[in-house]
């Protein structure tokens, strides 16, 4: 059983990969934002972050770099709402992509479903992403 950190300023989403991740075999630990999740980092182990971008006070992109400074060997997964429109997504690309940049293994974005998010959690604490994989995106197919 892995330890997974949550953060997202959205109930709802934390909610929901809350179950997700739980009912996979997880212990997971959810938080609403990124200065909670310092805290919580200073406080126990975990073996992955996944983290929003867009949240009020640090947001995804700050929180990844504190959280790779602090502790280098931490895995850390971004996921961004991509939006309604063709340059919502474009910008949530290169907001993901962005974040990948500074540290994060991979970046997902939202909406997701069940399997996809649990099939890059798998890949990501296992290691298994291939040059190619780490800097792309995935995306929900219409």
């Amino acid at each position: 059983m892995k330890k997974i950190l949550v953060v997202d300023d959205d109930v709802d989403i934390l909610n929901l990969m809350f179950h997700y991740l739980k009912g996979d075999g997880h212990e997971v630990v959810i938080v609403p934002d990124g200065e909670q999740a310092m805290e919580r980092l200073q406080m126990a182990q975990f073996d992955l972050v996944i983290t929003d971008i867009l949240m009020p006070g640090i947001n995804g992109i700050d929180l990844t770099c504190k959280i790779i400074q602090a502790f280098p060997d931490m895995k850390v997964l971004v996921v961004s709402e991509g939006g309604n429109s063709d340059a919502k997504e474009i910008v949530a690309a290169i907001v993901l992509n962005k974040a990948v940049s500074f540290g994060a293994l991979r970046a997902l974005m939202k909406p997701f479903t069940k399997d996809e998010l649990l099939e890059v959690v798998k890949k990501v604490l296992e290691g298994k992403l291939d040059e190619a994989e780490e800097i792309k995106p995935i995306r929900k197919k219409a």
